[in-house]
C-alpha cells in the first residue's frame, strides 16, 4: 500500500506523478482513438493540459471529444494546482529573505529619523511697575 506523507517532497512527487499519468493516458488514448502518432498524441495531450491548444490537432470522433472534455477538466485542474502549490511554497520559504531585503532597501533610501527637538515657549513674565530705585 502506498503511504502518502504530507510533506513538500511527497506532495509534489504525487502531483507530478498524477500529471505524468494523465499525459501518458492522453497519449495512449489519442494514439488509439484518433490514429495519431505517439509524438502527435503526446503533443496534443501536453498542450491540452497546459490549456494552450494551438488548434492544428483536434479530436474528430465523438468518443475523443467526450474524453477530451473530461480530460481537460481533470488535467488542467491538476496542473494549475501543482503550479500554484509550487509557487506558494517558494514564496512562503522566500518571504523572510524578501522582508529582509525590503527592510535593507528602505533603511538605505529612507532618511534617518531625526531626533525631536522641542522648543518650549514661555509667556513673558509680567513686569510690575515699581518705581525705580534711587541710590
Amino acid at each position: 500500500m502506498f503511504t502518502y506523507k504530507k510533506t513538500f517532497k511527497g506532495k509534489f512527487i504525487f502531483l507530478f506523478l498524477v500529471i505524468g499519468i494523465l499525459l501518458a493516458a492522453g497519449t495512449f488514448f489519442y494514439h488509439f482513438a484518433e490514429g495519431w502518432s505517439y509524438l502527435d498524441s503526446f503533443y496534443f495531450a501536453a498542450i491540452s493540459l497546459t490549456s494552450r491548444g494551438y488548434g492544428e490537432l483536434h479530436p474528430t470522433t465523438a468518443l475523443s471529444m467526450i474524453f477530451t472534455v473530461f480530460y481537460l477538466f481533470l488535467g488542467v485542474a491538476f496542473v494549475l494546482y501543482a503550479l500554484s502549490s509550487l509557487i506558494g511554497h517558494y514564496i512562503q520559504n522566500q518571504e523572510p529573505i524578501i522582508a529582509r531585503n525590503v527592510d535593507r532597501i528602505v533603511k538605505k533610501f529612507a532618511p534617518a529619523p531625526k531626533k525631536e527637538k522641542w522648543v518650549v515657549l514661555k509667556a513673558p513674565q509680567k513686569q510690575q511697575n515699581f518705581p525705580p530705585k534711587r541710590f
